[in-house]
């Protein structure tokens, strides 16, 4: 459950910088993008286990297109994009999906 939440964070953060650092506006877009897919998807993950996944494409995406694909007007708006993609990389990866988060049971679960 808490890299759920320290994912939902780094959306948060990644959201937020969307709009603090100067980008260029193909960066912006794929800033955004990737922070609100992230927070999306770091919520579906307690239901299931596909989004961990999916959540690491997302990481992977940002990583190749913040670094690689586009341009900016920066170098500290790339390298947060590319510590923030790594983060969630990692952070997705040891997620383990829904069956990590214990749920209580009454007395007909123990059957």
């Amino acid at each position: 459950m808490t890299t759920r939440i320290f994912n939902v964070l780094i959306a948060i953060w990644l959201f937020a910088t969307a709009f603090m650092w100067p980008h260029t506006p193909a960066q912006r877009v794929v800033t955004i993008v990737a922070a609100v897919l992230t927070f999306v998807l770091a919520i579906s993950a307690t239901f299931t286990p596909v989004a961990c996944s999916l959540n690491a494409c997302v990481a992977i995406l940002l990583f190749v297109l913040s670094t690689m694909a586009l341009p900016s007007l920066r170098l500290a708006t790339m390298w947060n994009n590319t510590i923030v993609a790594i983060a969630i990389l990692v952070v997705s990866l040891a997620d383990n999906g829904p069956g990590a988060v214990p749920r209580r049971g009454g007395i007909y679960r123990r059957v």
